[in-house]
């Protein structure tokens, strides 16, 4: 993996895009795949880039990722200069306190605070330390009063509330550390198989789809399905990886494995056919690939499979560690399988998919 790339996911992972407010990722994504195809933008904020294929007989292979990552959101301003904050997406509390943020305020600057709680050294002796509810947490900036808040830091409720993280390359290991892979690098992989395509011969039409609003309930991804009309889709996600200490005795998201494949959630079943067209090609391949069946979760497949007559669907990704939390991990080496395994669907893939 070049520079380039690893220039990308930083670029992509460090900008501050929360669901309904992925502008900076929109952006980005316009730019990068603006000499692949022709690229359009509705009015939820999806991004869409289709690549014509050679045969008009061939199918349509949709390719969609979410731009949109987790965070919070003002909800209100203490006399005493703290926020409280509620959540854009779903968050892990106890991964919370002491955490780093950058409240955006009304001038587009951002204002570094810190998440807090109570110290321990003021709880009730012998009462446990308990996994703190979202209410009881705030976010201090430093202000000493609302007046403060409002007039010096010009940060008012509504403010967004972006994670702060470092991005981290371990050469040691090819693996990067930063947050917000669900879903940028799904995102970047997106861009990256956009280039890769673009300067091939291929049968079938591919569109790449940039979704919003994935963290709150897959609402660009119905935006989406209202209006395309594609034989198949692949969704790219940020998968979470289950390969760490407490972990299942058999995790099937590994990270440096190779890229998720997966049969199962709760939202979504994997259409049977593509699954098994997906794992054909990268057999023959011998691209790395894990199968996975989740008990929780979902992506932007319940609404993608159910458009029009219905599209089959599959979920693939890259294994994160960590997901949904200010800093995540990742191979570089499961990422590169990922796009191997998007392009050769391409490249492969000259009828539909048989739905009997």
């Amino acid at each position: 993996m070049n520079t380039t790339s690893i220039n990308l996911i930083e670029k992509l992972t460090q900008a501050a895009g929360l669901s309904g407010y992925e502008r900076n990722i929109t952006a980005i994504v316009q730019k990068e795949l603006q000499s692949c195809g022709t690229v359009e933008t509705d009015a939820i904020g999806n991004v869409l880039c289709t690549l014509p294929g050679k045969r008009s007989d061939a199918p349509v292979i949709l390719f969609a990722a979410h731009q949109d990552e987790i965070g919070f959101i003002v909800s209100d301003i203490l006399e005493s200069g703290f926020l409280r904050i509620f959540n854009i997406g779903g968050w892990n509390t106890i991964t919370l306190p002491s955490s780093p943020v950058e409240v955006i305020n009304s001038h587009n600057e951002p204002i570094r605070g810190v998440i807090g709680q109570i110290s321990p050294h003021f709880l009730k002796k012998g009462s446990p330390q308990q996994i703190p509810d979202l209410d009881e947490l705030f976010v201090d900036i430093g202000a000493s009063s609302a007046r403060e808040v409002r007039d010096t830091f010009n940060i008012d409720i509504g403010s967004l509330v972006i994670p702060v993280s470092q991005f981290t390359h371990i050469t040691q290991t090819n693996r990067l550390i930063s947050k917000a892979f669900d879903d940028r690098i799904g995102i970047a992989a997106l861009i990256e198989l956009g280039k890769r395509i673009s300067i091939t011969d291929h049968d079938a039409t591919v569109v790449l789809a940039a979704t919003v609003q994935e963290e709150v309930g897959e609402r660009g991804a119905y935006v989406l399905a209202n209006r395309v009309e594609a034989d198949m889709a692949i969704v790219i996600e940020g998968a979470p990886a289950d390969d760490v200490p407490g972990g299942p005795n058999h995790p099937q998201t590994c990270v440096g494995n190779g890229a998720h494949v997966r049969i199962f959630d709760p939202t979504h079943i994997g259409h049977p056919a593509l699954l098994s067209h997906i794992k054909e090609i990268a057999h023959s391949s011998s691209i790395p690939i894990q199968l996975a069946v989740r008990k929780g979760g979902g992506t932007d497949a319940v609404a993608l499979a159910l458009a029009a007559k219905g599209i089959p669907t599959v979920v693939t990704g890259v294994p994160v560690r960590y997901a949904h939390s200010h800093n995540c991990l990742i191979s570089v080496d499961d990422y590169v399988s990922l796009i191997d395994l998007l392009t050769a669907v391409c490249l492969k893939t000259n009828t539909g998919i048989n739905c009997t």
